[in-house]
């Protein structure tokens, strides 16, 4: 067993730079690898082995390992999510918040409105949203460059949640803007105020799984 040179460990950066790895994680994981099994190689078999594990680590496989990876990140918020609305769990502080935001959510479905009441809701979630973007700015700054050197690995629980909780906020704005507008002047107009409280409900939802189950700064799950 031998200690690799600085070029070679460049040499093996630069293969996995090419590969525009996704999140960091994985890039940790394959660079120990590419380290671990090029130190048991002699010297001479350096070129030859990191070819192999080029061809073992190609394209497809390195995506479908992001995948795997992802699918992980994203079944580990999920379980933390549910068990974050097992009421009998929660500590006091967060009993409070949930009953607080309740409260608030009640009222301001009742005397201002449904409209008003889905504003609050939108607040709300954007407001956290804007808060872990702020806290991990460096984390999430994103480049459309496909070249290498420019690519930057994110972790994957903050890219998998984030963009997901994104997606889903702008699609549920989305559904906000639109249906009021179908349901104008037809016969159905009268299920406009149930559609603010059914996506303002779910935007409140969402605030609060993210709120008992992710720590903003950290962005690490919260265990129950």
């Amino acid at each position: 067993m031998r200690t690799l040179f600085e070029n070679e460990i460049q040499l093996i950066k630069a293969r996995l730079d090419r590969c525009l790895i996704a999140y960091q994680e994985l890039y940790d994981e394959l660079l120990d690898h590419y380290i671990s099994a090029l130190e048991q190689a002699p010297e001479e078999d350096f070129l030859q082995k990191k070819e192999e594990l080029d061809d073992a680590f190609s394209w497809s496989v390195i995506k479908r390992m992001e995948k795997d990876l992802q699918n992980m990140a994203w079944k580990e918020f999920t379980k933390a999510a549910l068990s974050s609305f097992q009421i009998w769990k929660l500590g006091w502080t967060k009993l409070v918040t949930l009953l607080l935001v309740s409260t608030v959510a009640f009222f301001a479905f009742k005397f201002v409105g449904p409209e008003y009441f889905y504003t609050m809701a939108l607040a709300g979630i954007g407001l956290t949203l804007m808060a872990i973007l702020y806290f991990h700015r460096e984390e999430f700054r994103f480049s459309f460059s496909i070249n290498p050197w420019k690519h930057r690995p994110k972790k994957v629980l903050q890219t998998t949640v984030t963009l997901s909780f994104v997606f889903v906020f702008n699609l549920i704005n989305l559904f906000a803007q639109l249906i009021p507008l179908l349901l104008e002047s037809s016969p159905y107009q009268q299920f406009t105020p149930i559609v603010f409280l059914i996506l303002g409900s779910l935007l409140i939802a969402m605030t609060l799984t993210i709120y008992q189950s992710i720590n903003l700064k950290t962005l690490k799950l919260i265990k129950p």
